[in-house]
C-alpha cells in the first residue's frame, strides 16, 4: 500500500470512529434522557416526581431504573419506618435473607425550625393545604430560604447503605425504597418534614404556641384540620351475616323478592353533571382541569348509552 492510500484509509478510520462516537453519544443521551422520564413520573404528584427528580439530579439514573421492578411489588419492601433523619426498610431481593436499607437525611437543626415554622404560621392558607394532603410551592421556597431543602441536595450527594453484595450506590434495593416513598408521598407530604426532624404532631403542637397577628394560637381553621385529621379513623359499619343465612332457600327467595320491587327511572343526560359538580375533583390530581374534562366526557359517554338503553326496555 502506497504512502496516499494508507493516508486515504487512516483518514477513513477517524472519520467512522467521530461519526461512531457521535452516534453512540446522542443514543445514549436519549436513552438517558426516556429513563429519567420513566422514573419521575412514577409518581403521581409533582413533589412526588420532585423528590425522584432530586434523587437523579445526583446522578447514575440506569441503577435508580433498576428499582422500578422492585418498587412496583409491595411484597417486596416492607417494615417501612419513617424517622427523623432516616428513612429504613427491607426489600426482599433474590436471596432467601431480606436485604436492610437505610437511607440518612440530615436533621434541620432547631433554631431553623422556628424561623421555618414562624413564616409557617404566618401564611395559614399553605399550612391547611398541606394538612389536607398538598405540599403548596410557598412551603418548598420558604426551606430553600433557610438554606435546608425539603428535597435531597444534589451537591451533598446520597447517605444510603444496603446489607446487599453490590457496594454501589444507590443499588436496585436503596432505588426501590426512593421510588417507594414517592408514591408515599403522593398521599403524605407531611412525611419531608418528617425527616427533616419534625413530626405533624410536634409541627402542630408549635404552631399553636406561636403568636400571629397578637393571638397566641394559629388560626381556628387550621386546629380544626389538625385535631380532625388526630382524630381519623376509617370504621365501616357492615352487618355480619352467616354463610348459611345467605344461601339458605328462603333467604334467597327474600332477596330476590326486593330486587324485583326496585324500580329505576333514567333521565335523558343533560349538559350540567350535577354528580361530578357535588363530589368535585379528588384531592392530588397533577391536572386537575384535564383530569375534569377526560371524566365529564366518560361519565356522558356512559350516561348517554344506558339512557339509549333504558328506551328499548
Amino acid at each position: 500500500m502506497d504512502k496516499n492510500n494508507y493516508r486515504r484509509s487512516i483518514k477513513k478510520k477517524k472519520n467512522e470512529n467521530i461519526h461512531k462516537n457521535y452516534y453512540d453519544k446522542k443514543r445514549t443521551h436519549e436513552e438517558v434522557k426516556q429513563i429519567k422520564e420513566n422514573l419521575v413520573n412514577f409518581a403521581a404528584t409533582s413533589w412526588g416526581k420532585e423528590w425522584i427528580l432530586s434523587i437523579l439530579n445526583i446522578g447514575r439514573p440506569f441503577r435508580m431504573q433498576r428499582g422500578i421492578e422492585y418498587a412496583k411489588d409491595d411484597k417486596r419492601i416492607e417494615n417501612l419506618r419513617i424517622n427523623k433523619g432516616q428513612i429504613f426498610s427491607t426489600v426482599q431481593g433474590t436471596a432467601p435473607t431480606p436485604y436492610r436499607v437505610k437511607i440518612n437525611f440530615e436533621i434541620i437543626p432547631e433554631e431553623i425550625w422556628k424561623v421555618i415554622l414562624e413564616e409557617l404560621a404566618s401564611k395559614s392558607s399553605n399550612l391547611i393545604q398541606l394538612l389536607e394532603g398538598s405540599l403548596p410551592e410557598d412551603i418548598v421556597k420558604i426551606f430553600e430560604k433557610n438554606n435546608f431543602p425539603l428535597f435531597p441536595d444534589a451537591i451533598k450527594g446520597l447517605d444510603a447503605e444496603c446489607s446487599c453484595p453490590d457496594k454501589e450506590i444507590p443499588c436496585k434495593h436503596i432505588a426501590s425504597v426512593i421510588l417507594y416513598i414517592s408514591k408515599v408521598l403522593d398521599y403524605d407530604p407531611f412525611i419531608l418534614l418528617k425527616i427533616k426532624g419534625k413530626s405533624k404532631k410536634e409541627i402542630l403542637s408549635e404552631l399553636r404556641l406561636i403568636p400571629q397577628n397578637g393571638e397566641k394560637s394559629i388560626s381556628k381553621e387550621i386546629k380544626l384540620k389538625s385535631e380532625k385529621n388526630e382524630k381519623m379513623q376509617f370504621s365501616f359499619n357492615v352487618p355480619k351475616m352467616e354463610i348459611q343465612e345467605i344461601v339458605s332457600n328462603d333467604s334467597h327467595s327474600k332477596i330476590s323478592a326486593s330486587f324485583n320491587e326496585i324500580g329505576f327511572k333514567f333521565r335523558k343526560p343533560g349538559k350540567y353533571i350535577e354528580t361530578l359538580e357535588n363530589l368535585g375533583i379528588p384531592p392530588n390530581i397533577p391536572n386537575p382541569q384535564a383530569f375534569s374534562i377526560v371524566l365529564k366526557g366518560i361519565y356522558q359517554t356512559i350516561t348517554s348509552e344506558f339512557y339509549k338503553k333504558s328506551l328499548k326496555t
